[in-house]
Formats: C-alpha cells, structure tokens, sequence
C-alpha cells in the first residue's frame, strides 16, 4: 500500500529535486512522485515494486547503504552523486538527499536532482562554488591592483595557462599548480583557479621563473600533461586606463568561460585586437549611460484574482551604439565588464523621477525596478542605493526592487541583510527567475523577499507538460507556507492565465495581459506594489 506524502513536503522536495521517493526498510520503493520516474524504470504500488538498490551500480549500492546507515531521524545526508537506470549499461547521473522522519522510522525519504538544477556538473557545488569565488576574487583584486599602483602595468604581465586538449588534471594537481603559480606571482599571492584545469597569474616581468616557458616546463614535467599559455602585457596593449583594464579582466573571463574565440591560441595571437575591440564596447556603454540614451517602457502585472493592474515593471530599451547587436547584449555585457551597478545607479533614478511626475498628476502606479545581484554585491553600490531610499521613503509604497541575476550571486547572507535594509525601509523586494538552477530553496531562506518571480520556464509549457505543472505547484505550495506572494511571467495565452490561476498564483505577467509600452495604462491600479 503507498504511502501518502504530505503536500507540505512534496513542495519542499519539488523546489530543489525531481523525484521524491519513498523506500522501506528493505529498499524497496513504495511511493514515487515526479516526472522521470518512467524514464529510471520505476514502478510503484498496487502496478509493480522496484527495488531502489537494482537501479544503482554496484559503488552506488554501497555508497547508498552507508549513507542510510548514517541516519538517526534527525539529520539528512547528500547531495549523493548516484548513477541510476533500469538499465545496467545507460544510467543517469543525480545528486540524491536523504533522510528519515521521526514520525516514520522505518521508511527513507529519497530526493533526486539532476546535477544541473543542483549546479553539480560532475563535481560537488562546494568545489564548484569554491573555483567561482576564487576566480571572482582574483578578477577583482586584478583591477584593484591596477587601480591602487599607479604605473604598474609598466612592471607586470598577465599569463594564462591551460591544459591541452583532451588532458586533464586531477583535484591534487590542480592545488599543487595553485600554489606553485602564486609563488612566483606578484606579491605573492596574485594567481588563481579561474576555470577547470584554467589558471591564470600576475608576474612581475623581470621574474624568469614566471616565464611562459619556465611555467610551461615546470608543469608539463610534474603532472605530465601538456600546458599552453598565453601572456598579456598591459604597457604593449595600452592598458593604462580604468576601461582599458576592465576590457582585459572581461577578455580574462571570458577564456575562464571557455567563450568563442577567447581560447589561449586566440589571446596569444590577438591580445590588443581583442582587449581593444571590448574597451571601445565599454566606452560606447559609457556613453550611452552619459548620455542617458535609454527609455524605460512598463508591462503591466495583474491581479489573477481580479484582473485589475497591480504594478509595472520597469524594462530598458537603449539607442543601441554600432557595436552592440542587441538590448540583451548590452545588459549582459554591463554584468559581464562591471558597468551593471552605473546602469542600475541610473535606471533607479529614473524610476524614481518618473513616480514622482506621476504623483505630481494624481495617478501613480506601482512601478518595480529591476536591481542586478552584481550590483547588490558592491558595497559602494549598497550604500548609494540605501541612501537614496531613505531619502525617498514616501514612496515606498509606489516603488519596489527586483533583484535579477540571482544565480550569480556568491555570498547569500551579506546579499539577505541588504535585504532587510531595504524592506526595513520600507520598500519591497521581489527575486526573479525563482526555481532557475539551484536557486529555490536556498534562495527563500537565504533572502526573506516580500515576492518571487517564478521562472518562465516552468510556465512555457505548463500547459502541455505534467512535469512543469508539477513543479508550478510544489513552488506556490512552498511560497504560501512562506508567506511570499508569487509572480508567474511569459503568461501568453488564457490558457496560461486559467492555469496559473487554478494552480494558486497571485500575480500574473505576459504578453497576455499586454506588452511593454512607454505609457502606463490600466482601468484600475492598486496603490502598493
């Protein structure tokens, strides 16, 4: 006989996993729910029994029993990387969460992500968290040194180092470069893991064991893979400026991101033509930033329960320079270079103005302003946002912050207590693009928003998908316990909005409702956003 779940559990479980499984003392699966459990071979109930061991291989039978073992009912292990499938010879990999209830001693809790939604990858998000920090650490203490000391780039050099093609090395070599490359860096303690089996360094060039020769010997002959590198001279490339040299860091992150045309041949062969090419894209931003050449259009978002217009959301539309194709390029190069928190800075007071115009009118509506996580991560960007909504605290009510680029935000807590500054303000704060990743569960206890918007992925095809329905679900079964109002975007059609509406959502967005305009049109407009 199955095992009801409670509602309350399947919506924790749903936020981060794609299956909740039940199993009993013996392992055998007793309940399943989810949407790949067809495709892992389960069966379940009255139908049929699977034993959860004969899905796994062999190491992860043991792996699994162990972990088992380690329960009291009080604590919880995992992730646990697991390969599952019926099948002996095509099974799929998952981070699985385990645990047991006081209440049910003799039954497992088994949650199962796929190593996407958990940000795994094949490596543990405790590595791969690791690797991010460092690398965003060593970009930003790269500008700062270039900042701090006048005329360094007459006495320094930038190399990069990559493992060859299809050479890998392992967790220890990689510390050990680590820590070799940091020896003979600048100062000391200026080189960096910036991406897997990627590094890079600052060296004084007078130093011959920095060399790209001597780098390249010395590491090649202790791991026994081969190594390229490349090395950026900033006095050659003219990178004496502040956009100069954020042009450099930019082009440094994008070979730690493995993007087109950013590999070590191509830094070495067109350093100053790339770093060139993306100064004078950072330049054209700044202009179009001086120039305030940007307007703000408003897409209304509408009570579901009532269909009036609740708030607006304020989206930019630029006067696009040559060199950038389009308006999402231009965002996410400003996230990419370090402008993003120039642009917010700007778009911020813009909304504001626009408020207060309208307040001056007798009709202001609720307006929310999109605010990057990036920016939100830069101390001077806090303190300029904090005193400029103290100084408009009587419009509160008119205007709250969306924070957007979420997933790449590394430091959770100091990002929640900038939160609370702003809701103890008085204003109120939304987080986008809820359930993208591994952002749901962590983020909510994390940040304490007012609202979140639920990622229009999940609503695409909710329609069609049984799946997408499922996780629709579990996110506002979650979010009402919480007491956190939900926003459901790219709702296009009625049928969208009639299932939005059936499945609990508060707020609805979409073309459905209308598109963005520059006016700010609707029958009836609540007060607060």
């Amino acid at each position: 006989m199955a095992v009801k779940v409670p509602n309350r559990f399947l919506g924790y479980a749903f936020c981060v996993g794609d299956l909740l499984l039940e199993l009993d003392s013996d392992f055998n699966i007793r309940n399943a729910d989810g949407a790949v459990k067809n495709t892992l071979g389960i069966l379940s109930g009255a139908d049929g029994e699977t034993n959860f061991l004969e899905l796994l291989d062999l190491k992860g039978r043991g792996l699994f029993k162990k972990n088992v073992a380690a329960l009291t009912g009080a604590n919880r292990r995992g992730p646990i990387k697991l390969n599952l499938g019926s099948d002996p010879d095509d099974k799929e990999l998952f981070g699985a969460f385990i645990a047991k209830l006081p209440s049910e001693e003799n039954m497992i809790y088994v949650v199962l992500s796929r190593p996407s939604r958990l940000g795994l990858d094949e490596t543990s998000p405790t590595a791969t968290m690791l690797v991010e920090e460092k690398k965003q650490q060593f970009f930003s203490s790269l500008e700062q040194l270039f900042e701090d000391e006048p005329g360094i780039e007459e006495k320094v050099q930038v190399t990069v180092i990559e493992a060859a093609t299809d050479e890998h090395l392992d967790p220890a070599q990689q510390s050990n470069i680590e820590q070799y490359l940091n020896s003979v860096s600048y100062g000391g303690q200026n080189a960096s893991r910036v991406g897997e089996d990627k590094f890079a360094l600052v060296h004084d060039k007078t130093n011959e064991n920095a060399s790209a020769e001597v780098l390249r010997t010395a590491i090649s002959k202790t791991t026994g893979v081969s190594i390229s590198t490349a090395t950026i001279d900033a006095a050659a490339n003219n990178l004496s400026d502040k956009d100069s040299m954020k042009a450099m860091v930019f082009s440094l992150q994008q070979f730690a991101d493995e993007s087109d045309g950013f590999d070590v041949d191509s830094i070495e062969e067109n350093c100053g033509h790339l770093i060139g090419e993306t100064a004078e894209r950072v330049r054209a931003f700044r202009q179009v930033l001086n120039d305030g050449a940007f307007s703000l259009v408003y897409q209304p978002i509408v009570d579901m329960k009532n269909m009036t217009t609740h708030h607006f959301e304020a989206l930019t539309r630029f006067d696009l320079p040559e060199i950038m194709k389009s308006q999402w390029e231009m965002i996410r190069f400003a996230e990419d270079v370090g402008l993003i928190d120039d642009f917010d800075r700007a778009v911020i007071n813009r909304v504001i103005r626009k408020i207060r115009d309208l307040m001056g009118q007798g009709r202001a509506p609720g307006i929310a302003v999109n605010v990057s996580g990036r920016s939100l991560s830069d101390p001077e960007f806090i303190n300029d946002l904090i005193k400029t909504l103290e100084a408009n605290v009587d419009i509160a009510g008119y205007l709250s912050l969306e924070i957007t680029e979420s997933a790449r935000i590394l430091d959770l807590k100091s990002l929640g207590e900038v939160v609370q500054q702003i809701r103890g303000i008085g204003f109120k704060v939304y987080l986008d693009d809820f359930g993208a990743g591994a952002a749901g569960f962590q983020y909510l206890k994390s940040l304490k928003v007012d609202a979140v918007k639920i990622d229009g992925a999940y609503i695409k095809d909710a329609v069609e998908s049984a799946e997408d329905r499922a996780f629709l679900r579990s996110m506002v079964m979650l979010c009402k316990d919480l007491g956190i109002t939900t926003v459901g975007e790219w709702i296009e059609t009625k049928e969208h909005a009639e299932l939005l509406k059936d499945i609990g959502v508060d707020y609805g967005q979409g073309y459905f409702y209308g598109k963005p305009t520059n006016g700010l049109m609707s029958a009836r407009v609540a007060m607060s956003a």
